[in-house]
Parts: structure tokens; sequence; C-alpha cells
């Protein structure tokens, strides 16, 4: 698309240019698909997809469609008109006509932004339906002390984590979280800020597809979502970019998700698209009740006729003890991943040359692994786990990172190429360290019975007795090894379930847990006195 043409304007001057047609309906919304096939659609995600080790959360969606009468262009610009004035939080509020159909909508979320080489990703997640009497301030601290949406957003923070750190290997730093408003909801969020030398194209190509949108991890979400929604999702969940150019000729990049959006046809067909995301606990009557509350604030939106716009709540009720309730969420998190990494010296001296190659397994925690060894001064590769020669890699220590699936699944082709993986490097005696996937097939090449947990530990964080150490870690696994006493090797296990949680012996090493997770508080520590060790052995 070339630009031939463009311009700046004030929101007050374009109000005044445009018109103000009254917006209908021809007949009532209708829900694709309804609620009760909806819930069982949740109900799904949650039996065949978490709860068969295929990730932590995916965003199911639903559409709501119907006819503006007498559409043409002037509605739609009325339709524009009635956004500005009702709706309000939103990131980026837009209107792209290409004279097929048109995208309309106010998308609370930023996506990336990219200038002068500094990197913002923006993951919101966590929502409180607002009535129509508005919302109490009991009601806003029992939200942000709901289990249920602090861990739905603790997920989306580290899977935009892990697109971080393949976009700024420096590294960056977390801000938030905070509370974002609209007419109709409101939202938890946080900012991620980095720096990269990449040109903007390039990172937002790395930064695609957004996790609020599709899920955890962003492997298995795609495939996930086919099986659970039957209809295309267009333009919905992808992104409205504005790309530009300083003055030096340098690209900046701004782009919103494309949510909270209507695509209209020429005929007036309209088609508005929500979606939830579901997670081990969500309640799927609740879920249905959220994507109905997102699907009518943008109704809302369009068909609100008048010039008095919606009243904001937030203001009067942030006062200290809002502020720290949102401050504690932070007190257990990651203490290297939360401050900034650019400017923190992080490097080990036993590390400092050694070369570590990460078996990608399907889960962009690789890429923070990476990152973290990185930052201890190891020279990193990260190869695919199909990619991987046991036999011809000369590195000096082999991470086998997560990923999703059955590591019980014999027929799997991924779960047979790791198992044999791992059993040439229990036979060439290297140096390793397993994680998550690769705990679990270590323990079972050793000899471990594994089981599918009843709740799956999916964004979970637990205290664990790790060999003799109280530590604080982010879990991520449906299934689980059972611990059996072996010569030589030290487990760090479950007193009440058996569950292994490590294991240690001289040339290796294993955790259940995510070291690299937003969710483990000293995972950074965790992970660099065990690679010490095993230097050392």
């Amino acid at each position: 698309m070339i630009v031939r043409r463009q311009t700046h304007i004030s929101i007050e001057a374009l109000m005044e240019l445009l018109p103000a047609l009254e917006i209908t309906l021809e007949q009532e919304m209708t829900y694709r698909p309804d609620s009760p096939e909806y819930e069982r659609r949740v109900k799904s995600v949650q039996d065949h997809a978490i709860g068969k080790g295929l990730g932590s959360s995916f965003t199911i969606s639903r559409k709501a469609v119907g006819t503006i009468a007498q559409y043409n262009r002037d509605r739609l610009l009325s339709m524009f008109g009635s956004i500005l004035r009702n709706e309000f939080g939103s990131y980026m509020n837009f209107v792209f006509d290409n004279g097929e159909s048109a995208l309309i909508g106010a998308s609370p979320e930023r996506h990336i932004t990219v200038k002068d080489g500094a990197v913002v990703m923006n993951p919101i997640s966590g929502t409180l339906r607002k009535s129509p009497q508005g919302v109490t301030r009991e009601q806003l601290i029992a939200f942000l002390h709901d289990p249920k949406e602090i861990n739905e957003l603790f997920m989306v923070l580290d899977e935009e984590l892990k697109l971080m750190a393949q976009m700024c290997e420096r590294g960056g730093s977390v801000v938030g979280p905070q509370l974002l408003e609209m007419s109709k909801i409101m939202h938890t969020e946080y900012e991620l800020v980095g720096h990269s030398d990449l040109d903007a194209m390039e990172l937002y190509r790395r930064s695609m597809l957004a996790p609020t949108v599709t899920g955890s991890p962003m492997s298995s979400a795609p495939s996930v979502i086919a099986r659970h929604e039957d209809e295309s999702r267009r333009y919905y969940s992808g992104t409205i970019n504005l790309l530009s150019h300083d003055a030096r000729g340098v690209e900046a990049l701004d782009a919103a998700i494309s949510i909270r959006m209507a695509e209209v046809l020429n005929d007036g067909t309209m088609t508005l698209q929500a979606g939830a995301t579901i997670v081990r606990d969500s309640i799927p009557s609740e879920e249905a009740k959220e994507t109905e509350g997102k699907l009518a604030g943008m109704l809302n939106a369009i068909l609100r006729s008048g010039n008095t716009p919606p009243v904001t709540q937030l203001p009067p009720l942030m006062d200290a003890e809002m502020r720290a309730i949102l401050v504690e969420r932070n007190i257990h998190l990651s203490d290297y991943l939360f401050y900034d990494q650019e400017r923190t010296d992080r490097h080990i001296g036993e590390l400092a040359g050694k070369i570590i190659t990460v078996i990608d397994n399907k889960d962009d925690f690789c890429h923070m692994l990476k990152h973290m060894m990185m930052s201890m001064g190891a020279t990193v590769r990260v190869v695919s786990f199909d990619e991987f020669d046991s036999d011809a890699d000369a590195s000096d220590i082999v991470v086998v990172g997560p990923g999703p699936g059955d590591p019980g699944d014999d027929h799997d082709p991924k779960m047979q190429k790791v198992a044999g993986i791992t059993r040439r490097l229990l036979e060439n005696d290297k140096r390793f360290v397993s994680v998550c996937l690769g705990h679990q097939i270590l323990c079972r090449e050793l000899g471990m019975d594994l089981a599918c947990k009843d709740v799956p530990m999916q964004g979970i964080q637990k205290v664990i007795d790790l060999f003799g150490a109280s530590e604080r870690v982010g879990f991520y696994n449906t299934f689980v090894a059972h611990s059996k006493e072996l010569d030589g090797i030290e487990q760090s296990t479950d007193p009440g379930t058996g569950d292994v949680y490590a294991l240690r012996a001289k040339r290796f090493a294993s955790f259940q847990f995510h070291p690299e997770s937003i969710l483990s508080q000293r995972g950074f520590d965790i992970l660099s006195r065990t690679l010490k060790d095993l230097v050392r052995s």
C-alpha cells in the first residue's frame, strides 16, 4: 500500500466533521456459538487441552452478528463518532475501510511499540465486568485478590516475556501491574520495556501472535483454537499497525491488537468477536458472561446516541490501599526478570566462555532460559529437538527444554526423539539440565512412573523444599513423575504425594518447575547454582 496523503487532526476538530446519524440494527444480534455451546467448548479446552498437557491457557472466542440498518459510508463514520464519544480507556481507536469491508474499533491493548530502539509490549488479562450501577469498592478489591484473575495475568506475562527474550537480548524490565478501565469492564495489565537493534518489522514478526488472544504455549495454541472454533477469525486477534519514519528515515511502529472491533461488510452485516482466556480453574458460565460483557461494551459504544460520555469510576477508587494491593502482587515474582537486566552485571566466572545448547521442545520458555544463561556469561544457542544430534554436539552443557504434550505417549514422534536425546546424554555421561517436559522424560528414562495429575499445575506458584532450601517456584505441568529410590541421585519431592520436583546427580540436574518463569522468585539463582555445580563436576 502506497500512502499518497496523510494528515493530523485534533479529536475536537474531527468530531465536528463526523456525521452523527442514528445507528440501529435490523434485528437483535445473534451469538455464534450460543452460551451453552460456548460453555461446552470451555469445558472441552479444560479437559482435553489443559488436562492433557497441551498448555496452561487458551483464548477461545465467539461472535455476535447483526445488520446495520440503512448502512452507508456516513453511518460508518457516525459509528466511529459514537465510539469516540462513548468508549474510554482504549489504546487505539480506529476505522479502516478497504472498499469491501470496514474495521472499526477501540482496542484496549497495545501489541508492540518500536521507537528509537525501545520496544514496549503490554500484556492485559483479568476482567471485571461493570454492572449498570458501576463497580463497588468491595467488588474491585475482591477482583484484585481473585487467584484465578491473578494467575491469568501472570501466565500471559510469562508468555510475552518469552517474546521479549527473542527481541531484546540485553533484557528489559516489567512495569505494573496497573488497572485499565473501559466503559463496561476493567482489566489488569503489565508493561514490558526493553531495547533492540533489530528493525521494526523484524521485531513485529517476532512478536506475533499475541498470547492474550491465543494462549500458552504459542506452539500449541493455534491447534487448540482450530479444534474449538468452527469459523475463521478473519481480522480478529491480528493487529492494527501504524508504521512511520523519523527524520533519519528509521522506522517506528505502533501496533494495537484488533480486539473490541467490528467488521462491517458493504451490505451492513456487522460481526463483533470477543474471547475469554481459559485456564484450569475457569468457570464455563462465567467465561461466557465475560465474552458477552466485552461484546456488549463495543456494541453499546457503536449504538449509543447522544453526547453524554460514560463516567469513569477508577480515579476515586485508586487510593493508597488499592495501590498497595497491586504492588503486593510483585513481592514474590522473579527478582531477575522483574528488574532491568540490561543495567545489572550478572556474569558468573565459572560460566564465562562455556557453550550451552538449549533444546527447543516447542515452548518459547527455551528463549528465556537462553536469555538468563547469556546474562551469566555463557554462549548459548537454541536448537529444535528434531535437529539436535546428541553424538555430534560439542557443548559444555545441554539443556533439555520444556514443551507441551504427554511425555508417556510412545507414539508421539517428539516424545520418542526427546527420550532418545536424554538416553544418549546419560550414556555419553554428558553434563545436562532438563526442565519440565525434559525432567519428566528423564525421570521415565531413570525408571520412574509418570502420572497425569487430577488438577493440572498450570500457572501455579508453590513453595517447595529444594534440597533443603525453601524456594517459591512456578509450575506449568499436567504430568508428574513419582519418586523411586535411585543410587547416586538426589531427589526433591513432595512429602505427601511423592511428586518429583527436582533431581541432581554428578553430571545432570532437572526441574519439574520453571526457573525461568516470572513465578520463580529466585529462579536465576537456582539455575546459576545448578550450572556452576555441573561445571565443577
